[in-house]
């Protein structure tokens, strides 16, 4: 029947937007992170003419025939990149992006041995040993920071650190205190170019584009970043939407899976009538 193969295609659709609800809802306190939208489309339409005549093959009289829908499918999936609320941490290596569209560089490595070069909005970042006496700024799963001259790497004999509201890696050594690096803060004006590649890390898939990544990608001076320095940004799931659309989901998975039950039982009746 018709309406059981348009309930089960829709099923299927319904579950991949609870799946991705969920997902929304388990990265709720994930600093930086982004939340995730399901868009729907219809499936193709089949035109069903109505034939003259008054017989019992047409009981309807309609110019336009009868348009008959094939279910839905998931048509993309859009991510909202409002900024989060700023949350203060007190800690010196966290600072939160202010304004849209902006992220920082990231040098994530590839299985083949070589990197590329990814964009976050999550500030929390870490510091990792490399050598006997140098460590590296890293993120929060060890992927190296991206500076504006390469991979932020400096000698480990430093009494403190702290990242400043221009991007700036301000070292304290004795005395004397400096910058020694800048993160690589850059804006992307359409951000529907990202690809999301996990541990809240973008990419851009030069393969589907006409142009370069670099021609996307705009590099922030140091005097522009508009940083917070000890804070974080927050994600920006609004908890009670994510609810509210996981339980709508939830009830027109419940309506189709009746529709197909009722379709059943039908199938069952007339498989029974005797003449």
């Amino acid at each position: 029947m018709r309406n059981m193969l348009n309930a089960a295609s829709t099923m299927n659709q319904l579950q991949q937007r609870m799946d991705l609800t969920s997902n929304n809802l388990s990265n709720l306190n994930t600093y930086g992170y982004k939340s995730r939208q399901a868009q729907f489309s219809s499936l193709l339409f089949q035109q069903v003419n109505n034939m003259n005549g008054g017989d019992a093959e047409s009981p309807r009289m309609t110019p336009e025939g009868i348009r008959v829908g094939s279910g839905a499918r998931l048509a993309h999936t859009s991510m909202s990149l409002d900024p989060g609320t700023v949350q203060e941490t007190g800690r010196p290596l966290d600072v939160a992006i202010q304004d849209e569209n902006r992220f920082f560089a990231i040098n994530a490595p590839l299985e083949n041995g070589e990197s590329e070069t990814r964009f976050t909005r999550s500030g929390n970042f870490y510091i990792q040993p490399v050598n006997d006496n140098e460590v590296m700024l890293t993120t929060s799963d060890g992927t190296p920071a991206h500076g504006q001259n390469g991979p932020i790497i400096l000698e480990g004999n430093f009494d403190d650190i702290e990242l400043t509201e221009e991007g700036g890696v301000q070292v304290t050594r004795g005395n004397e205190t400096q910058v020694e690096a800048n993160l690589q803060v850059v804006d992307i004006e359409n951000t529907r170019v990202l690809e999301a590649t996990g541990d809240n890390a973008f990419r851009i898939n030069e393969a589907d584009l006409e142009v370069p990544a670099e021609a996307l990608v705009e590099n922030i001076a140091p005097q522009e970043a508009n940083l917070q320095p000890s804070a974080l940004e927050q994600s920006n799931v609004d908890m009670a939407k994510e609810f509210t659309d996981l339980t709508e989901a939830q009830r027109a998975y419940s309506f189709n899976s009746q529709s197909i039950s009722i379709g059943d039982q039908m199938m069952g009746l007339i498989g029974s009538m005797r003449s």
